[in-house]
């Protein structure tokens, strides 16, 4: 089964603790892979998961220096207030890092500022979908397990947003990504019962939402 998808965010945040002063940059967490509530554009809901096994996650666009965005702006140079650090992106420990190397220009000394000090906490990945399983489950609300997928950009953003919105009004600006493979995992399937248990740890507060303090 095929699906078409759009490029799609999730928001993260940036630890503002870690900025070094000797190169001008700043360590960020641009996700945890929790689940995220979504609307499909036939209107039903859905759960999304990103999957952060190494192997399912693209990471060469970061690692060749994607761009840094001010909230996802990509329509003028002056919307880039920095660049990933080659080779910084990685996944470990159930987190995507990376170091972001802050620019220097007059214009967009405000915004960094406000991220050495800060003001700025917020992240948000945009990212395009190969892959995804569906779980199979009991519930109204399907599970869709992402198995290949690609950052392509990281933005600040002023507000962690509903994501589901967010990703709503942004994909009225975004190009359609490749069709995506879904493959449909029995809900009794070891997969299944994985994703089952995440999403009771979540609804019990036993894990942190995706945008939490790190």
């Amino acid at each position: 089964m095929k699906i078409e998808l759009d490029h799609n965010m999730t928001a993260a945040q940036i630890r503002s603790a870690s900025f070094r002063e000797s190169d001008n940059s700043i360590e960020i967490v641009w996700t945890t892979g929790a689940a995220v509530r979504r609307r499909g554009r036939d209107g039903a809901f859905y759960d999304e998961v990103l999957s952060l096994d190494p192997a399912h996650v693209r990471l060469g666009r970061l690692n060749a220096g994607a761009p840094f965005l001010n909230t996802h702006s990509d329509k003028s140079l002056s919307d880039v207030l920095g660049a990933v650090v080659a080779g910084s992106a990685r996944i470990t420990a159930g987190r995507g890092l990376a170091r972001i190397a802050l620019s220097k220009a007059p214009g967009d000394a405000d915004h960094v500022l406000k991220i050495k000090d800060g003001v700025i906490r917020n992240i948000s990945v945009g990212y395009a979908i190969h892959a995804v399983e569906k779980i199979e489950t009991d519930n109204a609300i399907a599970i869709f397990r992402v198995v290949d997928w690609e950052p392509l950009e990281i933005s600040a953003v002023p507000v962690p947003a509903d994501a589901g919105a967010q990703i709503m009004q942004a994909a009225r600006n975004k190009p359609k990504t490749a069709i995506a493979t879904v493959r449909t995992v029995p809900k009794y399937s070891p997969a299944a019962a994985r994703l089952r248990m995440f999403a009771k740890m979540q609804q019990r507060g036993l894990l942190r939402p995706e945008g939490s303090t790190h």
